[in-house]
């Protein structure tokens, strides 16, 4: 596997989620404090796109039911909740080491 450039440091301020796109797949950057954090962008559980989510500390949280997934791990920190349902998540959001390199933020694919 190798680096590739995802997009630049000045393009991610500090708690931001931004979409970003390499080697055909679509990917969330996320900047946590400085640490930059890249995964899918769906949603596992129904598909929905996790840029629209929110930052809570190195998780992002889906807007559409509140599940919510570490981004350095990818592990489901908190099932999903539509109104009254309580659900189970499926699978864990798949994350992609990051490096900085000068004003660059690489991502291995």
């Amino acid at each position: 596997m190798a680096y590739v450039r995802l997009a630049g440091v000045k393009d991610v301020p500090p708690g931001r989620i931004v979409p970003a796109e390499v080697s055909g797949r679509k990917l969330l950057l996320a900047n946590v404090d400085g640490t930059f954090y890249a995964a899918q962008r769906k949603c596992p559980h129904l598909g929905f796109n996790l840029c629209r989510g929110s930052l809570d500390g190195a998780a992002v949280v889906c807007p559409l039911h509140k599940a919510r997934f570490n981004l350095a791990t990818g592990a489901v920190e908190r099932d999903p909740k539509l109104l009254f349902l309580d659900m189970k998540a499926k699978n864990d959001l798949a994350v992609y080491p990051v490096r900085v390199e000068g004003e660059d933020i690489l991502v291995e694919i």
